[in-house]
């Protein structure tokens, strides 16, 4: 892994790099934060093969403004990005991770594959060139483009999400959630109708922050699951 900061990158060679992104938008806002970078407590970093992280990777804690690797990525642990400070991960080929949590803003050319793949807020949004593979999708409000199949035994809400085939949703109101996440992280209303019947009522998530806790900490979303760690 190279590093910009420390003289191993030439300028020429990040912009030939990000040029690789998929829309303008990124490539001139990397290209324009060159001339600030110093000042940044974040670096650019750069890998010229594919990469394995044994634990977790989140470019806030790295300190990575932007990672870039020419290949594969395999995270054991969890991935994690940041929409505050901003960061760019692109990743040209396949990217496979335990978990996902992305805020900001992430690009994979080729098939992501995942267990629980997390939208965070709306700020910056997802790329992936190929399929997408994950046991649950919860979107939030992040925007999502998927240039091959979504295949999710969940996809929970309605994400805001570019792709050729729309998948089947759990809407977060719907009472299939109880089969994905324990009572304590949803908004649940236990009541009677008029002839004296229990129902229950969902209303979505009681914290996102908590369900984000959990992931970050590798634990599961319903207490009888299991965890392949």
């Amino acid at each position: 892994m190279r590093s910009y900061k420390k003289k191993q990158i030439s300028q020429a060679e990040v912009i030939t790099a990000v040029g690789r992104f998929h829309d303008d938008y990124k490539i001139r806002r990397v290209t324009a934060a060159l001339d600030e970078i110093e000042d940044y407590t974040s670096d650019i970093w750069l890998v010229d093969h594919d990469l394995h992280v044994p634990g977790d990777l989140d470019l806030t804690q790295e300190r990575a403004y932007l990672l870039v690797v020419l290949g594969d990525l395999v995270v054991g642990g969890m991935y994690g990005d940041s929409d505050h400070p901003e960061s760019f991960l692109l990743v040209t080929g396949s990217m496979r991770a335990r978990d996902v949590v992305t805020a900001g803003w992430l690009e994979v050319h080729g098939d992501l594959s995942t267990d629980r793949l997390i939208g965070d807020y709306n700020d910056c949004g997802a790329y992936i060139g190929g399929d997408v593979h994950a046991r649950l999708f919860y979107g939030e409000h992040h925007h999502f483009t998927i240039g091959g199949a979504l295949s999710a035994n969940a996809v929970i809400g309605r994400p805001r999400l570019e792709i050729a085939t729309p998948p089947a949703v759990i809407d977060i109101d719907d009472l299939r959630m109880l089969d994905h996440f324990d009572r304590d992280l949803l908004r649940v209303f236990d009541d009677h109708d008029d002839n004296g019947n229990a129902i229950t009522y969902v209303d979505g998530f009681r914290d996102f922050r908590e369900l984000k806790r959990r992931v970050y900490a590798g634990l599961p979303f319903r207490a009888a699951e299991t965890r392949d760690n």
